[in-house]
C-alpha cells in the first residue's frame, strides 16, 4: 500500500479519523431517527402536537399574518390538513405567501397544498435536525456524510472490495434522495422511505466497519 494508506498514518491521525467516523455515525443515526419519526407522523395523517407551520406563523411570521388568518390555518391543520379543506388556506397563501416563497424565492417554497401539508404535519422543534428539515437531510446532509467517509477514508483502505462498496454507497444515497424527491415527503409509498433509510443505515455500518478495521488492524499471528 502507498503512503496514503490509513494503516501507515500516525497513531494520533488514526485516532482522529476514528473519532470522525464515529461522530458521523452518531449524526447519521440521529438524522435517520428524526426522518423516521417524521415519516410516521405523515403516515398517521394527523397534526403534530405543535405543528411547524403554526410555530412559524405565530413566531417569525407573526408580523405578516393576522390572528384571523392564523385561525384559518389552525382549523385546517386540526382537521387533518386535507386537500378538501385547503381552499381557505390557499387563498391566504396566494395573497400573502407565494410572492416571496414561490419558485426561486425564499426557502421554504410555499405555493400550494403539496408544500404546506408536510409543514402542517411536522412537529416544531428547536433541535438541529428540525432546523435542517427532512428535505435537507435526505437531499444534502445524508449524501454529504457518505461523501466525506467514502472519499475521505474508504478509498485509502487496502480492502479489495472498496470500489464495490463505494458503488453501493452511491446507490443507497441516490435511492434515498430520489424517493424523497419524488414523494416530496408526503405519505404514500412508505415502503420506499423505509427502504431508503434501511439501505443508508446498513451501508454506513459496513462502511464504518471496513474503515475502522483498516485503522486498527489485528496483529498477525505466527
Amino acid at each position: 500500500m502507498g503512503p496514503m494508506s490509513l494503516r501507515t498514518q500516525p497513531l494520533s491521525e488514526r485516532a482522529f479519523a476514528s473519532f470522525i467516523i464515529l461522530a458521523l455515525a452518531a449524526f447519521l443515526a440521529g438524522g435517520l431517527v428524526f426522518a423516521a419519526r417524521q415519516e410516521q407522523t405523515g403516515m398517521a395523517q394527523a397534526p403534530a402536537a405543535q405543528p411547524r407551520l403554526l410555530a412559524v406563523l405565530e413566531g417569525v411570521m407573526a408580523p405578516n399574518t393576522s390572528p384571523a388568518e392564523v385561525a384559518v390555518f389552525r382549523t385546517w391543520i386540526q382537521g387533518g390538513a386535507t386537500r378538501e379543506g385547503f381552499a381557505p388556506v390557499e387563498a391566504i397563501v396566494t395573497n400573502n405567501c407565494a410572492s416571496c416563497h414561490g419558485p426561486g424565492g425564499q426557502f421554504p417554497r410555499v405555493t400550494g397544498y403539496d408544500d404546506l401539508r408536510p409543514l402542517a404535519l411536522e412537529e416544531a422543534s428547536d433541535g438541529l435536525f428540525a432546523t435542517i428539515g427532512t428535505r435537507g437531510l435526505h437531499l444534502a446532509v445524508f449524501p454529504l456524510v457518505f461523501l466525506v467517509v467514502a472519499f475521505g477514508y474508504l478509498r485509502r483502505t487496502g480492502w479489495k472490495g472498496r470500489n464495490v462498496l463505494m458503488g453501493g454507497c452511491a446507490v443507497a444515497v441516490l435511492f434515498d434522495a430520489g424517493q424523497w424527491w419524488l414523494r416530496q415527503g408526503h405519505p404514500g409509498h412508505a415502503w420506499a422511505a423505509w427502504t431508503g433509510m434501511i439501505l443508508l443505515a446498513l451501508t454506513f455500518l459496513t462502511l464504518a466497519g471496513v474503515i475502522l478495521k483498516e485503522l486498527w488492524p489485528t496483529s498477525a499471528k505466527g
